[in-house]
């Protein structure tokens, strides 16, 4: 295939040092050394934002993106341009990466992960329109209108406005990236509703108190608490979505109306902060870990497949 493989290694990728990169990492240590063939697999992160993170990648037998969209925010450009090379690379020479590197595309492009879920069926905001923030300055909105960042996350550069003259001014400080502008779904229920889902099933379902401003994020003050009524239906609607995304790990943000669930944001890497395990009752990391290993299926599996 051209590079030599180094071990049984799997890279998990990364880019902000998150304190989740690590849990991550070390849970998938602790579940592979549980194996009857653990001795042989070596978990190694890979700095996203280093010139030599291509080679380190494709040395490994399998890929966990940690890649997030709010990448661009931090100054990590860079690793969100590598990604796009490393799929490419990694898909030729066969190694395996999750989520796989369309997901990865949804998660850095907010109107292509709603516009392929309205195809599904799945209630969806109305797209006004994404592009620069001149262009958007006229495009036709219906006021309440949430304008964020095309790709991006944490509620970084988002704003509610509720007229021309809130949108001129947001736009107008608004930084020289894409944006997107949606239809404002009012939280009816006074939450967003945080589905995550582990290997292909819905693992987790908290409710997201809304700030002040509006929004709902962590770091605005949103307090978690554990959904354990959540309706059937939207849980299977949540597996719809992951589905048509390609995300066997990642989170759904739903606000639930009288009209239906509608789905605000869709994230192929999900994070968590070490306080959150304590308030879920659940480390979702070592979850993400133990599902993972489950489908990689042990070396032999992996030399079966020429891995």
């Amino acid at each position: 295939m051209g590079q030599e493989r180094d071990m049984y290694a799997i890279g998990v990728l990364y880019e902000s040092d998150e304190w989740s990169d690590h849990k991550l990492a070390a849970e998938l240590q602790h579940a592979l050394a549980a194996r009857p063939s653990g001795a042989d697999w070596q978990v190694r992160l890979i700095n996203m934002e280093q010139p030599d993170c291509l080679e380190q990648a494709l040395a490994c037998r399998m890929l966990v993106s940690r890649i997030f969209a709010s990448a661009q925010f931090r100054g990590h450009g860079a690793s969100l341009e590598r990604m796009e090379q490393l799929i490419s690379s990694a898909e030729s020479a066969g190694i395996p990466l999750i989520n796989p590197g369309f997901a990865h595309r949804f998660e850095v492009n907010k109107r292509a992960a709603t516009e392929a879920l309205a195809r599904v069926g799945l209630c969806t905001p109305t797209v006004y329109g994404c592009g620069w923030p001149e262009e958007l300055a006229s495009a036709a909105l219906a006021f309440p209108a949430v304008i964020k960042p095309n790709c991006g996350g944490r509620t970084t550069c988002t704003a509610i406005v509720h007229n021309a003259v809130e949108r001129d001014a947001f736009l107008s400080a608004a930084p020289a990236i894409s944006f997107i502008a949606e239809e404002y779904i009012e939280p009816e229920y006074g939450f967003i509703t945080r589905a995550e889902v582990v290997g292909g099933a819905v693992a987790l379902v908290v409710r997201r108190s809304i700030a002040p401003s509006g929004l709902s994020a962590y770091h605005l003050g949103s307090t978690y608490e554990l959904y354990d009524d959540v309706p059937a239906s939207l849980q299977a609607e949540v597996l719809t979505a992951a589905q048509t995304l390609g995300f066997s790990f990642g989170s759904f943000d739903v606000i639930e109306t009288a009209r239906g669930n509608f789905f605000i944001d869709a994230n192929s890497v999900s994070n968590v902060s070490e306080d959150c395990t304590e308030t879920f009752g659940m480390d979702l990391m070592a979850e993400y870990a133990k599902a993972i290993t489950e489908q990689i299926g042990g070396k032999d599996a992996l030399d079966q497949r020429g891995l």
